[in-house]
């Protein structure tokens, strides 16, 4: 079993090399912070998931190493199937943009403390939905998975999808208005107790 893992893990480290030190260097920090029942198999799947972020493109290097640094504390909240779920979300959006799969990662911590497992798709669609290929639409996109743990602590995903459809209207006529909302929202949804939907659906009328 030992040498099969030192194998696998061998097989890892040769292809790291093609890649910047940090993606490497956050692999093995992350490595020692796993469970201690994570197999050579689970490893394997893992480390490899990773390799498969960084070779898309000339940045996405920087998406991997974002994913390796939380895979320790995104794993402790879910089982190992929705955990590399969570990966296949990451590595969908890093195909759109390596810089909105980063903002992913690095919100998925905190917002996967806030979010059923089940739901690790439809946040990841939120976000990526927000990105249509452009500057300001992917500012908007990251800010989004920015403020999701905020904005979790107030709202119930239907609530935050009803959220983010009144944003992409908005964006239509301003990506700054959007993203102004965007912050607004994380100050204004705890203080509504049971008035988030009424004020919602004004918000929507409003923005088309």
């Amino acid at each position: 079993m030992e040498n099969r893992e030192t194998s696998t893990l061998e097989e890892v480290r040769q292809q790291f090399r093609r890649f910047p030190t940090p993606v490497v260097d956050e692999f093995e920090k992350a490595r020692g912070r796993m469970p201690r029942d994570f197999d050579d198999a689970s490893v394997a799947q893992w480390a490899e998931a990773g390799i498969g972020i960084a070779e898309q493109t000339v940045r996405s290097w920087e998406a991997a190493t974002q994913y390796y640094r939380v895979s320790p504390r995104v794993l402790s909240f879910m089982p190992f199937n929705y955990f590399m779920q969570w990966a296949r979300c990451g590595t969908d959006l890093c195909k759109e943009s390596p810089t909105l799969a980063a903002a992913y990662f690095e919100a998925s911590p905190a917002a996967m403390s806030l979010l059923r497992s089940r739901h690790i798709e439809s946040w990841a669609k939120l976000g990526g939905g927000l990105y249509k290929g452009t500057w300001k639409s992917g500012t908007l996109s990251c800010k989004f998975f920015e403020c999701s743990p905020k904005l979790l602590e107030s709202l119930t995903l239907p609530e935050l999808e009803r959220f983010v459809a009144f944003l992409e209207a908005l964006s239509r006529r301003s990506y700054d208005l959007s993203e102004e909302c965007l912050a607004l929202g994380q100050k204004i949804f705890p203080t509504l107790g049971d008035d988030k939907q009424p004020f919602l659906s004004l918000a929507s009328s409003i923005a088309e």
